[in-house]
């Protein structure tokens, strides 16, 4: 079989000589020579990129954290009067606004600069937003430190889960990844422990703000320690840098094992590269909507994390400390680490079972709990006595209702922090190379501008339409969720990337990607290329 012609979702592609040589089946570089490299042990190298670049991930957790307490502590520090809460909507949306656009960038430039300028840059921007934050003294200049650090933010959140999955073996993929969302959820747990510790400190949230400059340094500081993506030296032309890369990842595989796995990247990228020629963002964003085989995955890439912010979990970490105190709590920060903290164990939990279970198992076992509690909530919520138009209590004690709202705002969260907050950052992996990083930069714009809305209106709906009605409301967008990942979403786990874009060229592939795992558990499937 020659491979000098690639079949691919819109024909057939011609590769050029001087990528890929004109190859065919018998050649003893397509036999494996043993295991498969990709389902092998991943080395101690390959751990400490994935982590050092991981700390990126608590950008985003630390940022998400730690303004439910500035929230609450801000007082009259900002132009000398307490903040309104439209103030406190539009400080906490700016963020996720800045993420939106940096998003964006980081999707414009990953390829041409590569992954880890695109980190770097994300580095930069997140320590000065964190700097212009903790030394200001007015509104707006609050507001430029937030879009910054959402550029920051949104830069990272776009390009981690791209770099990593690029760079790990496909039996591990799914737990690498939610290594990112482990460091999220440390940032987020770091954030409630700092907003808790400078709680009754005069001024206290320059120093919770401010502090969110240190893991940005250190992000910068550990790329020093990471590879380039091997897909994206080989689509660059640096074959020996690639391959140094991989044997320094992977240092026990054999010399077959690496030519196999050099080959499978340059048909992949030469594929790509035939597919991308003269082929320009809009070109992309395009074929994205008009080829089946991108649709599909993009639909299910944007689905998914669509459903992960309006499903009302980032009002718990936007607000948690606002919503605990309106309710009548006394130490509502504390009361936002008992969140926080649970939140970090479940999504670590999840990564012990992501490639085990499976993504599509994880969130259908999981996801079904978010609107059932949600809904107890919602219902519970009526008998906590709040004035509509101030959200403060009534009564000077709540008593068990908000003790119930509690438990079940911390069962939802085990639900989603177990499924749908970590899954979702693994759906890169869903999309072909030649349209990943700009199909990438639209499941971000599917992440945060939905975020942005949440943030920005969380309390006005409280007021407008009672907390019962706005966790009701929630709980109706969470059953929906449910329903796309049941028809929609199918299972990839460890499958290579490449075997990934075949899943869309039947439908959603749902039933496909089944079968796939019955033939390959009985040994009839096959990493070959075909």
């Amino acid at each position: 079989m020659s491979l000098s012609r690639i079949k691919t979702p819109t024909g057939e592609a011609h590769v050029g000589t001087d990528h890929v040589e004109t190859l065919d089946a018998s050649d003893p570089k397509l036999e494996t020579g043993g295991d498969f490299i990709e389902d092998s042990s991943p080395s101690a190298y390959l751990y400490t990129c994935i982590i050092a670049t991981a700390i990126g991930g608590m950008l985003f957790g630390y940022d998400t954290g730690v303004i439910s307490g500035v929230l609450v502590v801000l007082g009259s520090d900002l132009d000398g009067k307490p903040l309104e809460n439209w103030e406190k909507e539009l400080i906490t949306a700016l963020c996720a606004a800045g993420s939106l656009i940096g998003a964006i960038i980081a999707g414009l430039t990953a390829d041409r600069f590569g992954r880890k300028a695109v980190i770097w840059f994300a580095s930069v921007l997140f320590t000065i937003g964190a700097l212009v934050q903790a030394t200001s003294y007015s509104v707006v200049q609050m507001c430029i430190g937030r879009i910054l650090v959402g550029l920051g933010v949104g830069s990272a959140s776009m390009i981690i889960p791209v770099y990593i999955a690029e760079i790990s073996p496909a039996k591990y993929r799914g737990r690498m990844i939610s290594i990112d969302m482990v460091f999220l959820g440390t940032g987020s747990l770091l954030a409630y422990a700092f907003d808790a510790a400078f709680y009754r400190v005069p001024h206290g949230w320059r120093y919770m703000v401010g502090l969110g400059a240190l893991p940005s340094i250190l992000l910068g500081a550990t790329l020093f320690l990471c590879p380039e993506s091997p897909r994206q030296l080989l689509s660059k032309g640096k074959s020996e840098e690639c391959l140094k890369t991989l044997q320094r990842t992977y240092p026990k595989a054999s010399e077959s094992q690496i030519s196999q796995m050099m080959l499978s990247l340059e048909i992949g990228v030469a594929q790509a590269r035939a597919m991308n020629e003269e082929m320009s963002t809009t070109k992309a964003l395009k074929e994205l909507v008009t080829v089946p085989a991108y649709r599909r995955p993009a639909i299910v890439a944007c689905g998914l994390f669509l459903f992960q912010q309006i499903c009302g979990f980032n009002t718990l970490m936007y607000y948690s400390s606002t919503l605990f105190q309106i309710i009548g709590f006394d130490d509502p920060i504390a009361v936002g680490t008992v969140v926080a903290g649970t939140n970090w164990i479940f999504t670590v939990t999840s990564v012990f079972l992501i490639d085990r279970i499976g993504r599509r198992r994880l969130l259908l076992w999981t996801m079904w709990g978010m609107p059932v509690f949600l809904t107890i909530v919602a219902v519970v919520f009526q008998y906590i006595p709040l004035d509509r138009e101030t959200l403060e209590l009534e009564e000077r004690t709540t008593g068990w209702p908000a003790m119930v709202v509690l438990v079940f705002m911390i069962l939802f969260v085990i639900s989603y922090a177990a499924g749908l907050g970590c899954v979702p950052w693994q759906a890169n992996e869903l999309l072909p190379l030649e349209v990943r990083a700009v199909g990438t930069m639209l499941m971000n714009a599917f992440n945060w501008g939905p975020n942005m809305i949440v943030s920005l209106t969380f309390l006005s709906m409280m007021r407008g339409i009672s907390p019962s009605g706005t966790f009701g409301f929630y709980a109706a967008l969470s059953f929906l969720g449910y329903v796309f990942v049941f028809f929609f979403y199918p299972e990839v786990a460890n499958m290579t990337l490449e075997e990934v874009r075949k899943v869309f060229e039947h439908g959603f592939g749902v039933r496909y990607a089944e079968d796939w795992r019955t033939q390959r558990k009985a040994g009839l499937a096959t990493h070959r290329i075909q």
